[in-house]
Protein backbone atom coordinates (compact mmCIF):
# COMPACT_ATOMS: atom_id res chain seq x y z
CA UNK A 1 0.00 0.00 0.00
CA UNK A 2 1.40 3.36 -1.03
CA UNK A 3 1.92 6.21 1.41
CA UNK A 4 -0.20 8.32 -0.96
CA UNK A 5 -3.11 5.93 -0.64
CA UNK A 6 -6.34 7.58 0.60
CA UNK A 7 -6.65 4.88 3.27
CA UNK A 8 -3.16 5.56 4.61
CA UNK A 9 -3.76 9.32 4.56
CA UNK A 10 -7.05 8.92 6.41
CA UNK A 11 -5.48 6.61 9.00
CA UNK A 12 -2.64 9.08 9.54
CA UNK A 13 -5.07 11.97 10.01
CA UNK A 14 -7.09 9.96 12.52
CA UNK A 15 -3.90 9.02 14.37
CA UNK A 16 -2.78 12.67 14.55
CA UNK A 17 -6.22 13.70 15.82
CA UNK A 18 -6.19 10.98 18.49
CA UNK A 19 -2.65 11.84 19.61
CA UNK A 20 -3.60 15.51 19.96
CA UNK A 21 -6.72 14.64 21.96
CA UNK A 22 -4.78 12.22 24.20
CA UNK A 23 -2.18 14.90 24.90
CA UNK A 24 -4.95 17.37 25.78
CA UNK A 25 -6.60 14.81 28.05
CA UNK A 26 -3.26 14.11 29.72
CA UNK A 27 -2.89 17.82 30.46
CA UNK A 28 -6.33 17.82 32.12
CA UNK A 29 -5.61 14.69 34.16
CA UNK A 30 -2.28 16.16 35.27
CA UNK A 31 -4.03 19.38 36.34
CA UNK A 32 -6.65 17.45 38.31
CA UNK A 33 -3.92 15.47 40.08
CA UNK A 34 -1.91 18.61 40.87
CA UNK A 35 -4.95 20.58 42.10
CA UNK A 36 -4.63 21.45 45.80
CA UNK A 37 -7.96 23.09 46.61
CA UNK A 38 -9.68 26.46 46.22
CA UNK A 39 -7.55 29.30 44.94
CA UNK A 40 -4.92 27.00 43.42
CA UNK A 41 -4.33 29.40 40.55
CA UNK A 42 -0.85 28.00 39.84
CA UNK A 43 -2.31 24.71 38.62
CA UNK A 44 -4.85 26.50 36.46
CA UNK A 45 -2.28 28.87 35.01
CA UNK A 46 -0.01 25.95 34.13
CA UNK A 47 -2.93 24.13 32.47
CA UNK A 48 -3.84 27.28 30.54
CA UNK A 49 -0.23 27.73 29.38
CA UNK A 50 -0.05 24.13 28.12
CA UNK A 51 -3.38 24.47 26.34
CA UNK A 52 -2.37 27.81 24.78
CA UNK A 53 0.61 26.01 23.25
CA UNK A 54 -1.47 23.03 22.04
CA UNK A 55 -4.14 25.16 20.41
CA UNK A 56 -2.12 28.19 19.30
CA UNK A 57 -3.07 30.58 17.66
CA UNK A 58 -6.81 29.92 18.22
CA UNK A 59 -6.04 29.80 21.93
CA UNK A 60 -5.48 33.54 21.84
CA UNK A 61 -9.19 33.96 21.15
CA UNK A 62 -9.98 31.86 24.24
CA UNK A 63 -7.58 33.90 26.36
CA UNK A 64 -9.16 37.10 25.04
CA UNK A 65 -12.66 35.77 25.73
CA UNK A 66 -11.81 34.73 29.29
CA UNK A 67 -10.12 38.07 29.92
CA UNK A 68 -13.12 39.92 28.53
CA UNK A 69 -15.47 37.81 30.67
CA UNK A 70 -13.46 38.66 33.79
CA UNK A 71 -13.38 42.36 32.93
CA UNK A 72 -17.12 42.40 32.22
CA UNK A 73 -17.91 40.67 35.50
CA UNK A 74 -15.77 43.16 37.41
CA UNK A 75 -17.86 46.01 35.98
CA UNK A 76 -20.79 44.56 37.92
CA UNK A 77 -18.82 43.88 41.09
CA UNK A 78 -18.54 40.17 40.31
CA UNK A 79 -15.56 37.96 39.66
CA UNK A 80 -14.71 34.69 37.99
CA UNK A 81 -15.39 31.65 40.16
CA UNK A 82 -12.60 30.44 42.42
CA UNK A 83 -10.36 27.76 41.05
CA UNK A 84 -11.92 24.30 41.25
CA UNK A 85 -11.72 21.06 39.33
CA UNK A 86 -14.94 21.96 37.53
CA UNK A 87 -13.59 25.40 36.62
CA UNK A 88 -10.29 23.89 35.46
CA UNK A 89 -12.22 21.42 33.30
CA UNK A 90 -14.34 24.21 31.79
CA UNK A 91 -11.23 26.24 30.95
CA UNK A 92 -9.62 23.14 29.41
CA UNK A 93 -12.79 22.49 27.38
CA UNK A 94 -12.74 25.99 25.84
CA UNK A 95 -9.15 25.50 24.71
CA UNK A 96 -9.82 22.00 23.34
CA UNK A 97 -12.82 23.19 21.32
CA UNK A 98 -10.82 26.10 19.87
CA UNK A 99 -7.80 23.95 19.09
CA UNK A 100 -9.82 21.11 17.61
CA UNK A 101 -11.82 23.46 15.41
CA UNK A 102 -8.63 25.13 14.25
CA UNK A 103 -6.44 22.09 13.60
CA UNK A 104 -8.98 19.53 12.43
CA UNK A 105 -11.76 21.56 10.80
CA UNK A 106 -10.51 24.96 9.59
CA UNK A 107 -6.92 24.13 8.58
CA UNK A 108 -7.93 21.06 6.52
CA UNK A 109 -10.73 23.05 4.87
CA UNK A 110 -8.33 25.86 3.95
CA UNK A 111 -5.79 23.28 2.75
CA UNK A 112 -8.36 21.64 0.47
CA UNK A 113 -9.51 25.01 -0.80
CA UNK A 114 -5.99 26.10 -1.78
CA UNK A 115 -5.33 22.74 -3.44
CA UNK A 116 -8.57 22.67 -5.45
CA UNK A 117 -8.38 22.79 -9.27
CA UNK A 118 -10.19 26.14 -9.29
CA UNK A 119 -7.51 27.70 -7.03
CA UNK A 120 -4.77 26.31 -9.29
CA UNK A 121 -6.37 27.87 -12.38
CA UNK A 122 -6.64 31.27 -10.69
CA UNK A 123 -2.95 31.43 -9.82
CA UNK A 124 -0.65 32.88 -12.53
Amino acid sequence: MSLRSPIVKRAALIAVRLVWLVICLTVLIDAHRAYQGNFDWNTEEYLAFEMVVLSFPASLLVVGGLTLAGATLSLFGLELPPSSKAEITATWFFFVVAGYAQWFLLVPKLWRKTRSPRAKKASP
